[in-house]
């Protein structure tokens, strides 16, 4: 009897490890915020502008393989769906027929990314914290005359993964995207306006860099 006991209370880790160390599919869902292009508008009031991208949903997948029982691998994929903000007016007019005076589908952006990374998990229980580290590539599409861009890309975050049973859990994840967008890919739009004061044109261009902020849920399930 006490060489079963003994057997048993050794083999626990084992089994709590067995438990815990599976793969984990995790659809999510959440918020992002943040990111600028550049518009130099030689036209009307030859100036330079930040033009901000639009804070929106976002949503994705993500594939956590283990690789300890504290560390696993993390695949991910994550679209966004957005618009650029035109707080300066440079859209609500036509300057020089480009853009159909009511219609915002000219400013309509999509960022989708693929990251390859590691997630560590301070703690392990039911309520698990971890911290993410990812590096990839997230592809800019732009409806404007701004070129596509495919940039190296790198992410951080943390979160808190809240367990349900064997085989659920709800995630909870704060993530800083970062991208290195290319300043020097740009596209030049001119055209004809009595009321310009030199030839108009619209350049379109990125920043060196891009960032956002996101806030995401999803349910993690095992296999």
């Amino acid at each position: 009897m006490r060489n079963m006991l003994f057997l048993a209370v050794a083999t626990l880790p084992a089994v709590a490890l067995a438990q815990t160390a599976r793969v984990e599919l995790v659809p999510t869902v959440g918020y992002a915020w943040g990111g600028k292009i550049l518009i130099e508008e030689r036209a009307f009031r030859h100036r330079d502008f930040d033009v901000g991208i639009s804070a929106s949903g976002v949503y994705g997948l993500r594939v956590n393989a283990p690789i300890t029982r504290n560390m696993a691998g993390e695949l991910l994929v994550e679209r966004q769906d957005t618009q650029l903000k035109d707080n300066q007016g440079l859209f609500g007019e036509v300057p020089g027929g480009f853009v159909v005076p009511g219609s915002t589908h000219i400013l309509d952006l999509e960022l989708s990314t693929f990251h390859g990374g590691l997630v560590w998990f301070l703690r392990q229980g039911p309520t698990r914290w971890h911290l993410v580290a990812s590096v990839g590539l997230t592809h800019i599409n732009a409806l404007l005359p701004l070129p596509s861009d495919t940039a190296l890309s790198y992410s951080v975050g943390t979160g808190v993964q809240l367990e349900l049973s064997d085989h659920l859990a709800v995630r909870f994840e704060g993530r800083y995207l970062a991208v290195d967008t290319d300043q020097h890919l740009r596209a030049t739009y001119r055209f004809a306006n009595p009321d310009c004061t030199a030839p108009c044109s619209y350049t379109f261009a990125y920043k060196d860099w891009a960032s956002r902020t996101s806030l995401t849920t999803g349910l993690a399930i095992r296999f």
